[in-house]
């Protein structure tokens, strides 16, 4: 009997553990804005960075909070989700960024060409640069 209670009690602190690490982990990327950390670089700064070595702007810059600024190229309205293009000098290539909805109101002043500052979570480089759950700086 008393194995069993020290088993479950043992179990129950394990289950906690788990729980807060995975909580911790998910919740940290909640408000690009509120992140400390922010890197700080223009829209084509990041974008040649991925073009010239992948592998390095990953370890610098994958998952962590970007701050960028540029001209923006192009605004899409897809599913109620906007996204932002940024120019670059390589008319191959871009920084996109999937906006949070909440910015949705904002967004719909923006023109092309206009500068601005967004913050988001970098996803990498495929052809493009993806940032997500982005923002605008106020």
């Amino acid at each position: 009997m008393k194995k069993t209670l020290i088993w479950i009690l043992v179990i129950g602190v394990m289950a906690a553990l788990i729980f807060m690490v995975w909580y911790r982990s998910v919740s940290k990327h909640d408000d690009p804005l509120d992140s400390k950390d922010k890197v700080i670089l223009t829209a084509e700064e990041l974008f040649k960075l991925y073009q010239t070595n992948e592998d390095s702007a990953n370890k610098l810059y994958l998952d962590k909070t970007i701050s960028i600024t540029g001209s923006i190229k192009g605004i899409e309205l897809n599913d109620n989700r906007y996204t932002i293009t940024f120019n670059t000098t390589d008319s191959n290539g871009a920084v996109i960024c999937e906006m949070d909805t909440m910015e949705n109101i904002r967004l719909k002043t923006l023109q092309p060409n206009a500068n601005v500052n967004v913050v988001g979570f970098c996803n990498g480089f495929l052809m493009d640069v993806q940032l997500d759950r982005c923002k605008l700086a106020k």
